[in-house]
């Protein structure tokens, strides 16, 4: 059976110098520069991979971080079907700020973005420099989303070492496929290093009621046992009473 082809644009969003430019450039096998040159309004690059029976090329928009750009920037998002939420992991702020950063993209693309991931960059760097914890990171997106209505996928990953770069890409393709009702049968060889926030939300409240049932066991013995002491308080005035007629 003969494959489609398929052209997804996707946006690469988030604040200046978080590793925007440095990730496309590692996915386009074009390697890591350590010098920070920042984006003028957005940068383009196209890259063309396979998926089982289908063909898709990536228009991969990489839109510039700076507030000075937010008017020619919001033009970008127009035709994007994915986009890639980046921060950096030493500065907390960066992660915050993906909240207008989600707010423009939906704007932007009038809601028509199908797939959403957030990149936690910088992953390479010691554990000393890291201000925000995948914990954190995860609460966040598992927020973002109650507050949404919106499904996240997280990703760690790092421009400098490449890690978790070609997974993300590979694994956004297949959930593009799904989200155009491809049925597609390699996805789940591709999440190990993916967290689908979904998921993570239900497990968290599944862990919740679990230990809620504990305790609520816990109390109602206690309840028991309280109950026992009044009955037997009970009993002793009843025989006071009795005594003092």
């Amino acid at each position: 059976m003969t494959g489609k082809k398929w052209n997804f644009k996707i946006v690469l969003a988030g604040d200046g110098a978080v590793g925007k430019t440095s990730i496309r450039e590692r996915y386009m096998g074009k390697g890591f520069t350590g010098d920070y040159l920042k984006t003028i309004g957005a940068d383009f690059a196209s890259k063309k991979v396979k998926v089982e029976d289908n063909d898709i090329t990536f228009q991969i928009w990489d839109l510039a971080g700076q507030d000075s750009y937010s008017a020619v920037r919001s033009t970008f998002y127009k035709g994007a079907i994915a986009a890639l939420l980046v921060f950096d992991i030493q500065d907390q702020q960066t992660m915050t700020n993906l909240r207008t950063w989600l707010e423009e993209s939906i704007e932007g693309s009038n809601s028509g973005i199908l797939v959403y991931f957030v990149i936690a960059n910088k992953i390479d760097l010691p554990p000393e420099n890291r201000r925000v914890s995948q914990k954190m990171a995860i609460e966040f997106c598992q927020r973002l989303m109650t507050e949404t209505g919106i499904n996240f996928y997280y990703s760690e990953t790092s421009a400098l070492t490449g890690q978790n770069i070609q997974e993300t890409f590979d694994f956004l393709a297949y959930t593009l496929l799904e989200a155009n009702n491809v049925k597609v049968t390699k996805k789940k060889e591709l999440a190990p290093g993916i967290i689908d926030i979904k998921e993570s939300m239900m497990e968290s409240v599944s862990g919740e009621v679990e230990v809620s049932a504990d305790e609520f066991n816990k109390l109602v013995k206690r309840v028991e046992k309280i109950e026992e002491k009044i009955e037997t308080i009970q009993t002793i005035l009843k025989q006071l009473v009795k005594k003092f007629k």
